[in-house]
């Protein structure tokens, strides 16, 4: 996976069409359980450290107010429509990060592809996008 991110962040550097953004929801998921386990496992401590670097260098997304009520909607809809990502008193990031893709709008990289598709967001496994190549044809 890391090697996967190194090879699209070359390509955009070299000129590829492609921006890399990471939503402040996703970065949310991510630094809580980082943070959660950091008394417990020395691998959260560099993962964090990782994380910090990623969101220095490509920024983070911020998420709106229209972002928040369309996957307010999302959400309705999906419980009426009998599926969910979460459960009723959870927050469902998965919907904020959905509507946050139609927002962009962008594709979603994940290892969680099916939770976000639900929402009608293309959404896909790291190994499901191929590495770009060179954007100058080297």
């Amino acid at each position: 996976m890391r090697e996967w991110l190194q090879d699209w962040l070359s390509f955009a550097q070299a000129g590829g069409d492609v921006e890399i953004v990471i939503s402040a929801a996703a970065d949310y998921e991510l630094r809580r359980g980082y943070l959660w386990k950091l008394d417990r496992h020395e691998d959260e401590h560099r993962a964090l450290a990782r994380l910090d670097e990623l969101c220095g260098l490509l920024g983070v997304h911020t998420v709106s107010d229209n972002v928040l009520r369309d996957a307010a909607g999302m959400w309705a809809a999906a419980r009426r429509g009998g599926y969910s990502t979460a459960s009723d008193r959870d927050v469902d990031w998965d919907v904020i990060i959905a509507a946050q893709a139609k927002e962009i709008p962008a594709v979603v990289v994940t290892t969680n592809g099916q939770h976000i598709q639900r929402y009608g967001v293309d959404a896909r496994d790291w190994d499901q996008i191929p590495i770009p190549q060179d954007p100058n044809g080297a």
